[in-house]
């Protein structure tokens, strides 16, 4: 049952994780579409929240309840994390303006949020990321994709890159401008 618990957190913090990521880019490029999907992982994130509990609440006969108390905060947490992100989302959703000090804020924070196209002959064009190693070589985590009419949140190390897709990506400043720089030209930086 602990094995249970231990993924079902992992999948917990991981989503409170991209909830915030999207729901900042939801607001820095003012994209609804984004704003939405955070509002579908936190309906996720309740259903993970029932699960924990229900494994706590069956684990919690005849022993000490402490450590599953320790258990309990951190879910409520990453629940208030969730919260917070579905909030800022919302803000997106319902079209309020927020101030410019807002945008500026979160366009100089020590983690920097990227939005770029992927040109036809440029590096990314036509690889998957895990062979292109994004994190490794940049610094920057891929945290969303739109291919076509689709955006795939949270793409894994399988997912290919193709000429004109719109990257998320979260990072550092000078890993956000090289994988600019790695979507327009054919050079690996």
């Amino acid at each position: 049952m602990e094995g249970n618990v231990k993924i079902l957190m992992e999948e917990l913090k991981n989503i409170s994780e991209l909830m915030l990521d999207l729901a900042y880019s939801s607001i820095l490029f003012e994209n609804k579409e984004i704003a939405e999907e955070v509002l579908l992982l936190y309906e996720k994130m309740e259903e993970l929240e029932e699960k924990i509990y229900m494994h706590l609440f069956a684990a919690s006969r005849g022993r000490k309840s402490e450590r599953l108390i320790s258990v309990m905060d951190v879910v409520e947490c990453a629940k208030t994390v969730g919260s917070a992100a579905k909030q800022l989302s919302e803000s997106v959703i319902q079209g309020k303006k927020l101030h410019s000090v807002i945008k500026e804020a979160l366009k100089e924070s020590e983690e920097s949020i990227v939005k770029l196209i992927v040109e036809e002959n440029s590096y990314l064009s036509n690889k998957k990321i895990g062979d292109l190693k994004i994190r490794t070589n940049t610094g920057v985590n891929v945290i969303a994709i739109k291919s076509g009419d689709k955006w795939i949140f949270d793409p894994d190390k399988n997912t290919n890159i193709l000429p004109g897709d719109i990257i998320i990506g979260v990072g550092t400043s000078e890993g956000c401008e090289k994988l600019k720089v790695m979507a327009k030209s054919s050079e690996k930086i």
